[in-house]
């Protein structure tokens, strides 16, 4: 049986729908609308009851459904297809700004749609749609996604508001993240550990060179691995927020991801946390790490 909502959210368009297909087949109707014929007689009846304040027979609407064919009258006033709201159009414009923000989309795509919604909402509405997306440095986040999108290292001088000091990090981003101000998640080489950045604190940037990374007393640059999740440690995919993935059925559904690493340090750390969903690497160094850790 449907909700409350899911019924009020249906008869907002079945009498758009019924308006403008008068005599519209009763079987083929309630296809339509993925009920069946019972459910779409209840709802029939329901607008009988349905109309505009003060509950006379001539502001009610009229439905009947006699030999199988659906026909409906009085119904002018709420025969227009359900409009979005200022508030509701505002929202999907700038989710769209945001996401037009994001590597390996069709921008193009993103654009035209936010700009044929902007339009057709204020229309509509006749209520201008403005929305602000979070400003940032357009030159600045052109330069973090062509980054994430090749993988590539950058150095960055960067302001530490709580020491007011002046940094410079070599860093490889990952993600750009919305919020009170636009974030970049990325490895910091200085820190040998992942760090979050606030795009406003980034003084200036330019291309740099991945380091070598002294782990366990041997030198090791970035590099690409391969490894084989379980299926229980499929959401590791997600988590990782990887492009690069392949799912494949061994018995049981599992993904193959590949993805590139900064510290062999981290990759042994991981390896333990996931020992038990990790099924195969072609990293021997990171194992060996790891075994060493265990020792």
């Amino acid at each position: 049986m449907s909700s409350a909502r899911e019924r009020l959210t249906r008869l907002l368009s079945l009498v758009p729908y019924l308006d403008a297909h008068p005599g519209a087949d009763l079987e083929e109707t309630a296809a339509y609308f993925t009920i069946d014929s019972d459910t779409l007689i209840d709802d029939l009846q329901l607008l009988f009851v349905t109309g505009r304040p003060g509950h006379m027979p001539d502001d009610l609407i009229d439905a009947s459904w006699e030999g199988g064919k659906v026909y409906i009258s009085n119904a002018e006033e709420v025969s227009v297809p359900v409009r979005l709201s200022a508030e509701e159009a505002g929202v999907l414009v700038l989710a769209l700004e945001l996401i037009d923000t994001l590597p390996g989309l069709d921008t193009e795509a993103v654009r035209t749609a936010a700009q044929k919604l902007r339009l057709a909402a204020g229309e509509n509405l006749r209520t201008p749609v403005e929305v602000s997306p979070i400003p940032a440095n357009e030159e600045l986040m052109a330069f973090l996604k062509h980054a994430i999108d090749s993988e590539a290292a950058v150095q960055i001088d960067y302001y530490v508001g709580s020491r007011d000091e002046l940094t410079r990090r070599i860093i490889a981003p990952s993600k750009l993240v919305p919020g009170a101000d636009w974030y970049l998640d990325a490895w910091c080489y200085a820190a040998q550990a992942p760090r979050r950045f606030a795009l406003s604190s980034i003084r200036s940037w330019t291309p740099a060179a991945h380091p070598p990374l002294a782990v366990s007393n041997t030198q090791s640059s970035a590099r690409e691995v391969t490894m084989t999740l379980s299926p229980a440690g499929a959401w590791l995919a997600d988590e990782l927020e990887l492009r690069q993935r392949e799912y494949f059925a061994n018995g049981e559904p599992s993904v193959r991801i590949r993805f590139l690493v900064h510290s062999v340090d981290w990759l042994s750390r991981f390896l333990l946390c996931h020992a038990d969903v990790i099924t195969d690497i072609d990293d021997s160094e990171a194992v060996e790490a790891a075994l060493t850790r265990l020792d």
